[in-house]
């Protein structure tokens, strides 16, 4: 399951993402155009973005562990067809002591890269209530982090996406990274979004 965004040295994060619900529909009229403008014939990149999205899988917040995993499978699947996202690990070194793997090379960036595109219309996009092209997910984040802070949770707060982010995350353990608020955090995460969004 891709929920938890481990953010090191600062705090844990948690992504958030959308209920059960999915985002409305598109109930745009198709206009005529002056296709004399340059404007009208280059495309509009985001109009390709949304389409490229409508074509993507979506999480749920009802989904259970095995679907979201079933999901992301698929996604990781294509990756790995694409020779994309994986570490090398043939010469991995070996800790002796520990038996853990100590150092790797990691993943060649061009080959994610192109990977990751080949792959896009299988990544599956955050539930809709933390999609940041949802106009109540910032409502719905801030809702979740006073419903744990009402639990509990002393080291919890919103943090605003950065460009390119597609979902709203919440941040767990303060600037020392508290053990007691990360437990709580995400022990109680998933109840906190059943409530504020209404699926209790």
């Amino acid at each position: 399951m891709k929920r938890l965004v481990p953010v090191l040295g600062v705090a844990a994060v948690v992504a958030l993402g959308g209920c059960g619900s999915e985002p409305p529909a598109d109930n745009s009229v198709a206009t005529l155009q002056d296709h004399s403008s340059s404007a009208a014939r280059t495309p509009d990149k985001k109009a390709a973005k949304a389409d490229q999205d409508a074509q993507r899988p979506r999480e749920r917040l009802d989904m259970t562990e095995e679907e979201s995993d079933a999901l992301w499978k698929k996604y990781n699947d294509c990756l790995s067809e694409h020779d994309g996202g994986r570490a090398d690990m043939s010469d991995a070194e070996i800790d002796p002591d520990s038996g853990e793997v100590a150092s790797i090379k990691p993943a060649d960036a061009a080959k994610v890269k192109k990977a990751e595109a080949a792959c896009q219309s299988l990544e599956p996009l955050p539930p809709w209530e933390y999609d940041v092209n949802n106009p109540e997910s910032a409502d719905f984040v801030h809702d979740l982090v006073q419903c744990l802070r009402n639990k509990g949770v002393k080291y919890v707060e919103e943090t605003p996406p950065e460009p390119g982010d597609e979902q709203r995350t919440y941040a767990l353990g303060g600037e020392h990274n508290d053990p007691e608020s990360i437990r709580k955090g995400l022990e109680l995460g998933p109840e906190c979004e059943k409530e504020v969004a209404g699926l209790k």
